[in-house]
């Protein structure tokens, strides 16, 4: 679990994403019709307290995604 510290730390840097496989299909549909797929780097612009939203860059579009979408698409990794 990270603490607030370290989320804010984590905001600085960018992700890789992993494999799409984990998650349902709705979601993986949605997330190809923005222009994110396996392999796409993106920048985390905002955690939200308690495991809520996470409001992710790519390409220069904002959305937010479910803290739990966000840890399956990263698998805790970070590549910055």
């Amino acid at each position: 679990m990270l603490d607030y510290e370290s989320m804010m730390i984590n905001m600085k840097k960018q992700y890789k994403l992993n494999s799409l496989l984990k998650l349902n299909q709705a979601t993986v549909t949605r997330l190809n019709n923005l222009g994110i797929h396996s392999g796409s780097k993106i920048k985390v612009v905002r955690f939200y307290p308690f495991h809520g939203p996470v409001i992710i860059e790519n390409n220069h579009q904002r959305i937010g995604i479910r803290y739990s979408v966000f840890k399956i698409l990263t698998s805790g990794e970070e590549n910055g």
